[in-house]
């Protein structure tokens, strides 16, 4: 089982950005849910982000455009946990958990539309009438690997990477492979990240659609790993697969105060929960077990310089 420091922690959430801040702002029973203002939805609440500011971390600022709101949440948490750190961005892992399918925010009702023949999608019709009506910026923000390629763009990052796909556990298994990554030699630290967001209107519906309950929320998260040992290691994680026939399996469960934050919730959960085992299984029954060591150093988080370059 890998075993690496966690140096750098970085969050964006309903509560702030700060993790002291979140913990104390939960345990004082504070909630980070607002009206969304949906006309379809008209008592709809949630966990929205303000901003954020992406100044910073942009190199153009028109690709704004191309960015997806789980890659505006992201770019920022991920650009300040790497604010003054040593690792060349050429050698720097990047490990990303996404949702599946991004929504489109309704961009592509028009090709669906246009490519209905009696009640279904049509294939001679949609390569036709709806291929004349596609967006096509729409691909940019929609495919679930585009989130780590604007990350990587943006910051220089050009390390080993990859992204995992699915609910909550997709940001573990992220994690679960950047440890790997970095006790096999194959990068000296690894950047890991995931971020969500459900608070639009078409994320929303499909999360009544299917049944899960609270408010939907948006959040990102990111850590920086590198060995045991390594200089400002706030915490320890030691990170592996369970063994056959074992069932003690955590549940993921989203914070009330926070709304459902949908891929983002894994590694909130390992941030924001009592130290101790996370034990989760994905979909296809692969596990990720978290061990996370005591930690002491929650009180007195590093912030970073203010003149550090990006």
């Amino acid at each position: 089982m890998p075993r690496v420091a966690v140096t750098r922690v970085e969050l964006s959430c309903a509560l702030g950005e700060d993790l002291q801040a979140v913990l104390a702002a939960l345990g004082a029973g504070q909630r980070g849910l607002s009206p969304l203002q949906h006309a379809a939805h008209p008592d709809a609440v949630g966990g929205v982000v303000p901003g954020p500011d992406l100044k910073p971390w942009l190199l153009r600022r028109k690709d704004v455009k191309l960015l997806s709101r789980a890659a505006i949440l992201a770019l920022p948490v991920c650009g300040r946990a790497l604010k003054g750190h040593a690792v060349p961005k050429d050698q720097l892992g990047l490990f990303f958990g996404v949702r599946r399918e991004p929504p489109d925010v309704e961009e592509g009702h028009e090709t669906m539309e246009a490519s209905a023949r009696d009640g279904a999608v049509d294939l001679q019709q949609l390569s036709t009438a709806g291929k004349d009506v596609y967006p096509p910026l729409l691909p940019l923000r929609t495919l679930p690997n585009l989130v780590l390629a604007h990350v990587a763009i943006n910051l220089g990052i050009m390390g080993p990477s990859d992204t995992f796909a699915g609910g909550p556990v997709a940001g573990l298994m992220g994690l679960r492979e950047a440890a790997w990554a970095v006790v096999e030699g194959r990068c000296p630290a690894a950047l890991v990240c995931a971020a969500d967001s459900a608070v639009d209107a078409t994320s929303l519906r499909d999360l009544r659609r299917v049944g899960v309950e609270g408010a939907p929320g948006e959040a990102a998260v990111a850590l920086v790993l590198e060995p045991v040992g390594a200089p400002n290691t706030l915490f320890e994680l030691e990170i592996g697969a369970a063994g056959s026939g074992d069932d003690s399996v955590t549940p993921l469960a989203h914070h009330a105060a926070l709304g459902v934050c949908g891929v983002a919730d894994g590694l909130l959960a390992l941030l924001l929960a009592p130290p101790g085992p996370l034990r989760v299984a994905d979909g296809t029954g692969a596990w990720v077990v978290v061990s996370r060591a005591p930690w002491p150093g929650r009180d007195r988080m590093p912030a970073a310089a203010e003149d550090d370059a990006p």
